[in-house]
């Protein structure tokens, strides 16, 4: 965020308070000096344990951990990405934002497929309409979607930008236009059109699907341009994303039209992707709505099982409670718009769709004499790579342990000892590094020490008046060295960058720190000590006390392995300032 835009940040802050933006969501009660409370609306609670603090401009609930600034609460509660939350506070506080840089060549691109779209859409009539009456679509969905026409000709598409101030080239850019040998022309022709939208709601591409039995391939898509990146978006989801967020679900397809069909059959919550399976990106898009079952949809043949597959082999997607959905006679969602029962029928297939670890088994157990040692070895072999996992409580693998006792009539000892004995050969992408092993610490608990203590000593910097943050934030920096990689160090880089206390929240929300954070400032009383630097110096000794501590666990394992009178002198030394550091703030 440049610095402009960081300023209309500050302005709608400073005229829009926490509260009565959260107000309108939440019943807020007061509780005590600038502080409310209410019923989190992120999670079923009876209990208030959400909280807004006006001062401190940040919201948080201690039960499920969301917080943030009024920007995050809007983002969350209405399923917006950042750029859209800013947009809707900035029309209602009048703030006027400037032009995200380097967006001049984007923002004309933008322009191209917006034209493009309204001369596909106005071409829609004959042919193009004929043939999406003839699949069923409603007026109602045609709208919706956009759906539009692109004719026959070679140069429509073409003469019409140029009429309206486009060039070949930036339609072309656009990937509207082709080339060949220096000559452009329309991309789609004889098409019908279907464009995609990015997050905000704009045109960033088109798929066309061939009226002609002739033309190939049947559905034609953009080329990946600065603005689309297939793997990025989903097919409506802009449509789909609050009923998502209402039911907690969503609904994946393979086809463009099969997301439409299901749409008008009563499925809101469905998206398409725009590949052969569900990318990592795409399921994030997911996360970030707070889906709790996913049903991917995707064809019943060969390529449909592999892409299902795929999909659940994302580490995002093992958040999720996946179940895969099938239809009679191999059918696709698209199929049931002729049919008078089509709703019904999938709503019945949503509701006999396979568990992941029903689908998982069924797919490795296909064409396996279950009865036979070598078909069992065959089964587990295939579920193998599921089955070596770093959480000692994964569900998955929990339940697919009682799946095969019961399938393969084994003993849960004799699966344990099949995992162990073939775990060295699993993929290691299934084997998560110890973070405690990483630091090279033998003590699991000094890492978490050592943040608890550090998020201290940042509440605390965070109790000094804004005018002064920044040299608070360099007085502790200068007696605390905090070791490279720590929350500290990256803490103090960001005030470094010349991001306020705003701004610092908001950087270590998208990293991932945020909850953490969060609470430590939410606990915090908003008055400053009387005496912060003699607070501060207390607080800094219990820190500076982890650090060294973290210092002699790492030396004491170097000991073991290679001892010499240099080690234990120096390990002498860090106990004497461990000790040191504890008279500070034990006096």
């Amino acid at each position: 965020m440049d610095f402009n835009s960081a300023q209309a940040v500050e302005q709608i802050r400073s005229r829009l308070p926490i509260a009565e933006l959260v107000g309108r969501y939440v019943a807020l009660k007061p509780a005590g000096k600038g502080r409310h409370k209410g019923l989190c609306p992120f999670h079923p609670e009876k209990t208030p344990s959400f909280q807004v603090d006006e001062a401190k401009g940040l919201f948080y609930c201690f039960g499920c951990k969301a917080g943030g600034d009024l920007f995050a609460f809007l983002q969350r509660v209405e399923g917006l990405e950042f750029r859209e939350a800013l947009e809707r506070l900035a029309r209602e506080t009048g703030v006027e934002l400037p032009e995200f840089r380097a967006q001049g060549k984007k923002r004309e691109l933008y322009e191209v497929l917006t034209l493009a779209q309204e001369y596909f859409r106005s071409h829609l009539v004959g042919a193009g309409l004929d043939y999406l009456k003839k699949r069923g679509l409603s007026e109602e969905s045609v709208e919706k979607f956009g759906l539009g026409y692109a004719p026959p000709g070679w140069d429509g598409l073409l003469r019409y930008l140029q009429n309206k101030g486009v060039s070949p080239e930036e339609a072309n850019q656009a990937g509207v236009l082709a080339e060949r040998d220096g000559r452009f022309f329309d991309r789609f022709r004889n098409r019908v059109t279907f464009p995609i939208l990015d997050s905000l709601g704009r045109v960033v591409a088109f798929t066309a699907r061939a009226l002609a039995p002739e033309d190939s391939p049947k559905y034609l898509n953009s080329p990946e341009t600065s603005l689309f990146k297939k793997s990025l978006l989903l097919y409506a989801y802009p449509q789909a994303r609050q009923a998502i967020r209402d039911k907690a679900r969503a609904v994946v397809v393979e086809g463009l039209f099969d997301a439409i069909a299901l749409h008008q059959l009563g499925f809101p919550e469905t998206v398409a992707v725009l590949g052969s399976s569900l990318s990592s990106e795409q399921a994030h898009l997911l996360k970030r709505l707070e889906v709790r079952d996913l049903y991917l949809s995707f064809d019943a043949d060969e390529a449909g099982r592999k892409a299902t597959l795929q999909s659940l082999e994302l580490d995002v997607v093992k958040s999720f409670l996946v179940h895969s959905v099938a239809l009679e006679g191999g059918k696709d969602p698209g199929d049931l718009l002729l049919a008078p029962d089509g709703a019904q029928r999938y709503a019945l297939a949503l509701h006999n769709a396979l568990p992941e670890v029903e689908f998982r088994f069924q797919v490795a157990a296909k064409g396996v004499n279950l009865q036979t040692p070598q078909g069992k070895q065959q089964v587990l072999d295939a579920l193998l790579p599921r089955l070596v996992s770093p959480d000692p409580l994964d569900k998955v693998v929990t339940a697919l342990k009682q799946v095969l006792m019961s399938r393969l009539h084994l003993e849960l000892r004799a699966i344990d000892d099949y995992i162990r004995s073939r775990a060295g050969r699993a993929p290691a992408a299934r084997r998560a590094p110890n973070p405690t092993t990483s630091l090279g610490l033998s003590r699991p608990d000094l890492s978490e020490k050592r943040l608890l203590r550090e998020l201290d000593v940042i509440s605390l910097l965070y109790s000094a008046p804004d005018a002064e943050f920044s040299n608070w934030c360099q007085y502790v920096e200068d007696h605390t060295w905090p070791p490279e990689g720590s929350l500290l160090a990256d803490f103090m880089l960001a005030v470094k960058e010349g991001k306020n206390k705003a701004r610092v929240i908001r950087h270590f929300q998208e990293r991932g720190e945020g909850d953490r954070l969060f609470d430590a400032l939410m606990k915090r009383p908003e008055e400053a000590p009387q005496d912060l630097e003699h607070t501060l110096q207390t607080s800094m000794a219990r820190l500076r006390e982890v650090y060294y501590e973290m210092r002699l666990d790492k030396l004491k394992q170097e000991l073991k392995t290679s001892p010499s009178v240099e080690l234990l002198k120096e390990i002498q030394e860090i106990q004497r300032a461990i000790e040191a550091e504890r008279r500070v703030y034990l006096k």
